[in-house]
């Protein structure tokens, strides 16, 4: 049966690798949010706002993910028994 592409591939939809992108197209569309003259400028500035709290919680969450991939790449010191 075709999927008709309604499944996600986890290599092309990865959240880690997507993230960067959809923060660099947030911070455009809300420079794009203030050129929209056909909204109030109330509402543009609203957009705008909107648009760059989710870029910079997406660019969070990145450097989140980053702390914490370098946290667990610690060599861990082991306390249990020795080889012998």
């Amino acid at each position: 049966m075709r999927s008709d592409n309604n499944q996600l591939d986890i290599f092309d939809h990865d959240p880690r690798l997507q993230a960067p992108r959809l923060a660099k197209a947030y911070r455009a569309s809300a420079d794009e949010a203030l050129k929209q003259f056909q909204f109030s400028a109330a509402v543009r500035q609203e957009r705008h706002d909107y648009y760059l709290a989710e870029a910079q919680r997406i660019e969070a969450e990145i450097r989140k993910t980053k702390r914490a991939q370098r946290r667990r790449r610690r060599p861990s010191q082991t306390t249990g028994a020795t080889p012998r």
